[in-house]
């Protein structure tokens, strides 16, 4: 069995995640045709990312395999707007980017950062997370499927 630890980033993760933000870029290249280069977007992304982590309550969290760095997960708390939603459930916990390396996959990694993620926004008193993921794919709307997420909205777009 994988020893697999999850611990809250440091500075000097912060290569790390920007190569975790290119590894997510590259994956939505290949299904999302609106995708900016690794190049272009990865370091900016994750620069956009820390600063709504700072302003909304988030955190990151980097997770070792084998006490080698192999994926993060960032995320933040955020809140539904307008009066719709009942007072005690409107703010929510957001995961905004989750990753894990290649060579991790399939051995526990993405479900100890989720679970810190849980863990984390429990501890806040949320009644529930949330999270986006693109519609092609597959895999991880299965992990998420797996680990009891589901549909909540659907965001339809048309391109013009």
């Amino acid at each position: 069995m994988p020893n697999i630890s999850v611990r809250a980033a440091l500075p000097d993760d912060l290569p790390f995640l920007a190569a975790c933000m290119g590894g997510l870029q590259e994956a939505e290249i290949e299904i999302e045709a609106n995708r900016d280069s690794v190049e272009a977007s990865a370091e900016p992304h994750l620069q956009w990312v820390l600063a709504q982590i700072s302003q909304k309550e988030g955190t990151v969290f980097v997770s070792e395999l084998d006490g080698v760095r192999v994926g993060c997960l960032l995320c933040t708390v955020d809140e539904d707007n307008g009066e719709y939603v009942k007072p005690k459930h409107r703010r929510y916990g957001y995961v905004n980017d989750l990753y894990v390396g290649d060579k991790a996959r399939g051995q526990g990694v993405a479900d100890a950062l989720m679970q810190a993620a849980e863990d984390y926004f429990r501890g806040k008193g949320l009644t529930n997370m949330r999270l986006g993921v693109l519609s092609e794919n597959k895999r991880a709307r299965a992990f998420y499927e797996r680990l009891g997420w589901n549909s909540y909205e659907q965001v339809y777009r048309k391109i013009l």
